[in-house]
């Protein structure tokens, strides 16, 4: 057992090769060396060796190690590991009639999979998540490396790996790096508001990344229109406040807000009038994010064009 002083350095030093695992797994660490390294000093080349830990725990360093050897594209080491946990009926995580078989499991399925993906053989592997898809519809695992599948392969077509999103995030709708891979998707496509619906979902998982407010804001400027420049300056200034260094934000919000006053301009004279409060904080906040342009940029060899930029802008206020 892993002691409440132990680290990974200190297992290392004791030659603890199971502690160094069990540490790791627990610590959700990325160290593929270091578990190929003491998974073999385990368990031998050919992952056969016995040890004196029970077979559960046998059975996740086996798991373990084949990921790892996944990560640095062993196939042979990843081969092993599931020649071994074919066999083992502690590796089964369902809950499955006596005589079952652990490789009909979705435990030992999803390694298949993975491993298949490693060799780039994704016909085989995506037979396998449908199977999984089968039965059950809704195994995330599943339908998130079956969109890794076909993202991965030049030739899909663009309505499938967005089917394959689609129906991954209508099953986990918290999954914020799935909304953001949602949003470079409906970028490329030039689908801005999908893409904004996409951020969107991604700044409320997100709230004080400001790199994501000033990529929304982007997206509701190219957009247009007085609503949507609107909702561009308020997640611009919100990424200012969130980094107050961040140059794309200070340029962007004097940028997006100078916008709103030419959007606002070309509308009517009524809409204009009922714009008039909303006109005058976009002017303030073009001066404000000058300002803090100017100061970011003082006593820097681009302070001179910075400046001029950022008259332009200040000088055709009302």
């Amino acid at each position: 057992m892993i002691g409440p002083g132990d680290d990974l350095t200190t297992l290392s030093a004791k030659n603890d090769h199971l502690g160094v695992l069990r540490y790791i797994r627990a610590h959700e660490l990325r160290e593929p060396t270091t578990v190929i390294t003491h998974g073999i000093a385990l368990f031998g080349e050919q992952m056969e060796a016995t040890t004196s830990c029970d077979s559960a725990s046998k059975a996740a360093a086996l798991e373990q190690i084949c990921l790892a050897a996944i990560d640095v594209s062993d196939h042979h080491l990843a081969e092993r590991c599931l020649d071994q946990l074919k066999d083992s009926p502690a590796f089964s995580s369902d809950k499955k009639p006596q005589g079952s078989l652990v490789k009909d499991s979705d435990r030992y399925r999803r390694l298949l999979g993975r491993c298949l993906e490693a060799a780039n053989d994704y016909e085989a592997a995506m037979n396998v998540y449908e199977t999984m898809l089968k039965k059950n519809p809704s195994n995330l695992v599943a339908l998130q490396r079956k969109y890794c599948v076909l993202r991965a392969q030049s030739d899909s077509s663009t309505e499938a790996i967005l089917e394959a999103l689609n129906d991954y995030l209508g099953q986990q709708l918290s999954d914020v790096s799935g909304w953001y891979e949602m949003a470079q998707l409906r970028l490329s496509l030039a689908d801005f508001k999908g893409a904004a619906y996409a951020l969107e979902q991604v700044v409320l998982g997100s709230p004080l990344d400001a790199s994501v407010h000033v990529e929304l804001a982007e997206v509701y400027a190219t957009i247009g229109g007085l609503e949507n420049t609107a909702c561009a300056r308020k997640h611009m200034a919100q990424a200012l406040e969130l980094e107050p260094s961040n140059p794309r934000a200070m340029f962007g919000l004097v940028s997006v807000s100078q916008q709103f006053l030419d959007e606002s301009d070309a509308s009517s004279t009524k809409q204009k009038k009922l714009d008039e409060h909303e006109r005058l904080v976009a002017a303030e906040l073009v001066k404000y994010g000058a300002a803090e342009a100017l100061k970011a940029y003082k006593g820097t060899k681009l302070f001179a064009s910075v400046k001029r930029v950022m008259d332009d802008f200040t000088e055709n206020l009302e």
